[in-house]
């Protein structure tokens, strides 16, 4: 059984001008007409069910992410409670 975390978090600064804190570069449509967030979806999805796909967010855009993407569960869409840009995941098996 594969699972996939996709980091969709950050501030915005990494394709600075394009990309901005109301909209970094997750939902940026450079290559396509799709985000690349969805398009990170649309790759992976063959491959893991959509109850295996994990986002991990800051709070600013986990709403956004679930408009983005609407066959993730909401529960699946984690929120990092500290700002690090870095991922801190604690996993419970």
């Amino acid at each position: 059984m594969l699972y996939a975390i996709i980091l969709a978090g950050g501030k915005g600064t990494r394709l600075y001008p394009l990309s901005r804190e109301d909209n970094p570069k997750q939902f940026l449509e450079i290559i396509n007409e799709r985000s690349f967030l969805r398009n990170t979806v649309d790759r992976i999805k063959s491959m893991v069910s959509k109850e295996n796909i994990y986002i991990i967010t800051n709070e600013n855009y986990k709403e956004k992410i679930y408009k983005e993407l609407p066959e993730i569960s909401m529960d699946n869409i984690f929120v990092e409670p500290i700002n690090k840009e870095t991922l801190y995941l604690t996993i419970w098996v």
